[in-house]
């Protein structure tokens, strides 16, 4: 809990800073501010619960502008591109077209991550379960991440835990089954 209050904290701090606003050209320090950007954006997208947006549309949120220092900064629209394509990279947006995107509210690592938590904690690995057995059965509560998640996103993050070994997935006339490793 402390290393969430401690990235809010530099995220405050990084966004009252006008030098964040002008994307550097060293390639290691702009990797690392794209990194906060993506960081700070889809906090954002999540305490406003947006889940569709366009690069036109959010040209115009607050944090990608700052004028406390009385000169406004912000992002241009190709800055905010380079942020979202990185976004879409580690699966917190999925593009639409050129355009537009929507936003998974949880990406799909740290879906994969609860998902494979939950299935440990309620002694599921060896066992097999459905999608939406996963999103909204009996052993599923509210407060998991991915409780009444769309079934894609969960399937996403299910790919991922096969890729790393902790579940395999089995598709039969589009109906998918999880089996937990």
């Amino acid at each position: 809990m402390q290393d969430a209050q401690d990235k809010l904290e530099l995220h405050s701090k990084l966004l009252k800073y006008p030098p964040f606003y002008t994307l550097q050209d060293h390639k290691e320090t702009r990797k690392k501010q794209i990194t906060q950007w993506g960081e700070i954006v889809h906090l954002y997208f999540q305490s406003h619960k947006i889940l569709e947006s366009s690069i036109s549309e959010i040209l115009n949120f607050p944090i990608f502008q700052d004028s406390s220092s009385g000169i406004i900064k912000r992002l241009d629209s190709s800055e905010i591109k380079e942020i979202l394509n990185q976004m879409a990279q580690l699966g917190s947006i999925e593009w639409k077209n050129d355009q537009n995107f929507s936003v998974n509210l949880v990406s799909p690592f740290e879906l994969a991550d609860a998902i494979y938590a939950w299935a440990k904690e309620k002694k599921m690995i060896g066992y097999t379960e459905t999608l939406r057995g996963i999103t909204e059965g009996s052993q599923t509560d509210q407060t998991k991440k991915f409780y009444n998640l769309p079934q894609e996103q969960i399937l996403k993050a299910c790919l991922i835990l096969e890729e790393t070994g902790r579940c395999q997935v089995y598709e039969f006339d589009g109906l998918y089954s999880i089996k937990f490793i």
